[in-house]
């Protein structure tokens, strides 16, 4: 037998996906349901972004809404070659999007409300098996993932109780399809993937946790809040290492039959995270590889965008971020990775050649463009203010764009702009503006760069400003925030008066002041033009 013979995984269906997400998260709205569909890819669509659709895709209708909307979209998505389309709930029932379901062939389903759109890709993905390269990494990670949803929904048949399998951090790593008859809590774990933080905060004060960990056998949780139900929990551990539990949402204890099968259970859950942990090391390796590869530019950058089959199409670099680097520093490791891994998730549906990482403390997303126009620069723009809009993170995220080059050689000239506009958004406080090209922000970036300069060249502040500061601290006046008001102000004495809380004629006699003792003449555009830069520069 061949080497592609035997390693070829399942062909994706439809049935795959309603057995991953079951009725807790998609509904059966319009269209004949066949659960033997090919499905061969996953699109996150916006009409107004105009993603490509391929044959057989599966559609996740980010930005399609109104019955006339949805009926028309579902035509042209069918022409396209769509099988599928998954849409927000309340999903849009009229004659007209009845009609066009009929017409097409095209199976319509329903999104419940508050999944987030990101985490249904990431496990549609995951069910479809769905690998863009020939690499290992990415696509036995999928397989692991698809094992441990299979072995959630076996060990809920055992014990006729729907089941959830959670790391450390009570983040949702899998979960039986059928969830009817639970409780809100264990409702909103599945929506958000994560344990909501009453139930967590519950369990942990009441020793639940501690007992879990500790015993060899599953726990009978009684009511641990009161919208919840009991729950029955057991540790998952390799070794002397705990990785995580199963949980179950039970009426009673467990029968001693049942208690054994879900001990049997926890071991293979193990062994069956380990490898999984194992194969996601393995894909980020790979991926921090190529992405370090691309960003350095020249031959390097070939050899990368040779191995991901865009050597020859325009790329552009992206870099994501927190507030400052202080805030960046402070944030998990874990935390920073699950960002990484979410925009890849998010990339790789619309964009399957793009690869993002982890560098330091900020996240690079290389991706290919069809060109290097106005248009893809915009394109790559839209992306980056899509995804930081849509993920979930402690962080305020900020992205920086780097021009679109025509020769992945570039990349780094592109990394360079990308990472300037980054630490112009970041150090920018209170600004609304959250993304930004090098052309949006130049003028600030460039003022960063002269500073970068001037601390490199160890020069200090001297000359007029230097008078006033010193004259400052000796006198305790405001003579340097009088001049930076003015200057800011345009010369407007009263607005520049309003913006320090001072009577206007109380700037005016300071005004006089500061011209007096650091020997400025206001009047000269020269003074007033340097003035600024060293305010910029060195307050």
């Amino acid at each position: 037998m061949s080497r592609e013979s035997s390693n070829r995984a399942p062909e994706p269906t439809l049935g795959r996906i309603v057995e991953r997400l079951g009725s807790t998260l998609l509904s059966l709205e319009a269209g004949t349901f066949e659960a033997s569909r090919l499905v061969r890819s996953v699109v996150l669509y916006d009409p107004l972004d105009h993603s490509a659709v391929t044959t057989d895709a599966l559609v996740l209708g980010v930005g399609i809404s109104g019955s006339d909307n949805s009926a028309e979209q579902i035509r042209m998505l069918a022409a396209e070659g769509a099988v599928a389309l998954v849409l927000r709930e309340p999903v849009p029932t009229s004659d007209e999007v009845t009609r066009a379901v009929e017409e097409t062939g095209l199976v319509l389903f329903g999104l419940v409300r508050g999944a987030s759109w990101i985490q249904v890709a990431t496990m549609l993905t995951s069910a479809l098996s769905i690998d863009p390269s020939d690499d290992a990494g990415p696509g036995a990670e999928a397989d692991i993932g698809a094992n441990l949803f299979e072995l959630a929904n076996a060990l809920a048949a055992l014990l006729q109780a729907p089941v959830t399998i959670e790391d450390l951090s009570s983040r949702v790593i899998a979960f039986s399809a059928d969830q009817a008859g639970t409780d809100e809590p264990r409702r909103r774990t599945i929506l958000g993937l994560q344990v909501p933080e009453v139930l967590h905060d519950a369990h942990r004060k009441n020793g639940s946790f501690r007992r879990i960990y500790n015993s060899e056998r599953p726990v009978f949780v009684e009511k641990p809040e009161p919208s919840a139900l009991p729950r029955v929990a057991m540790r998952v551990k390799a070794g002397a290492e705990l990785l995580g539990s199963i949980w179950a949402v039970v009426r009673e204890p467990l029968t001693e039959q049942r208690e054994q099968g879900m001990v049997e259970a926890a071991r293979v859950v193990a062994l069956t995270m380990l490898r999984a942990r194992v194969s996601a090391d393995s894909s980020a390796r790979l991926r921090l590889g190529l992405v370090s590869m691309l960003l350095e530019g020249g031959t390097r950058a070939r050899e990368g965008a040779n191995q991901l089959n865009f050597s020859k199409s325009a790329a552009c670099v992206i870099a994501i971020g927190g507030r400052s680097e202080q805030e960046d520093a402070a944030r998990s490791e874990s935390e920073a990775l699950r960002v990484a891994s979410a925009l890849n998730v998010y990339l790789q549906p619309i964009y399957p050649r793009a690869v993002a990482s982890l560098l330091g403390r900020t996240i690079y997303a290389v991706v290919p463009l069809r060109a290097t126009n106005q248009s893809a620069q915009d394109e790559a723009v839209q992306i980056a203010r899509t995804f930081i809009a849509r993920v979930e993170s402690p962080s305020t995220l900020f992205a920086g764009i780097g021009s679109v080059v025509s020769d992945v050689s570039d990349l780094n000239r592109s990394r360079t702009e990308a990472d300037s506009a980054l630490r112009v958004l970041r150090g920018r406080e209170g600004a609304e503006l959250r993304v930004a090209t090098i052309a949006d922000v130049y003028a600030s970036a460039l003022i960063l760069r002269l500073s970068d300069l001037v601390a490199a060249d160890k020069v200090s502040i001297s000359g007029p400003l230097e008078a006033l500061g010193s004259y400052d601290v000796e006198h305790n006046t405001e003579l340097v925030a009088t001049l930076r008001s003015w200057l800011e102000n345009f010369g407007d004495v009263r607005a520049a008066a309003d913006a320090i809380q001072v009577h206007k004629n109380t700037f005016r006699y300071r005004l006089g002041r500061l011209a007096e003792i650091g020997g400025i003449d206001l009047q000269d555009h020269e003074v007033r033009f340097g003035l600024m830069l060293e305010l910029r520069l060195f307050h």
